[in-house]
């Protein structure tokens, strides 16, 4: 992972440095990431639903990009390239984008409940 003191500074600056709004993006993080998540595992199951797994990869991988590094971005790209052939992507692949997720929501909600500590 890289340099915890770097996304928390990228986090705030997308909020202009504003901690209302920098709980606001946390809140919105903490509540899309994981429906991302269950929507991504229900595309895989169900090769049928290209649709569901290529867009909620992709906005997973935008939620990403507020926060992750390079090599966790890619990990969500990589199954909104393989929404055509969901059933190629090794459940290992889906395991990890997994645990990269519950990693982000876990640091971000951290940086949350500081945020809002810090203003009392």
């Amino acid at each position: 992972m890289h340099d915890e003191t770097d996304w928390r500074q990228k986090l705030s600056g997308f909020a202009g440095n504003d901690p209302p709004t920098l709980i606001a993006i946390c809140d919105a993080f903490l509540e899309e990431v994981p429906i991302l998540i269950r929507q991504i595992r229900s595309g895989w199951e169900d090769p049928k639903d290209e649709k569901t797994l290529q867009v909620a990869a992709h906005t997973l991988k935008s939620c990403f990009r507020y926060v992750a590094p390079d090599s966790d971005i890619e990990r969500a790209a990589e199954f909104e390239r393989g929404a055509a052939n969901p059933q190629a992507i090794e459940p290992e692949r889906l395991e990890q984008l997994e645990a990269i997720a519950a990693r982000w929501c876990e640091l971000v909600g951290e940086l949350r409940a500081e945020t809002i500590a810090a203003r009392e």
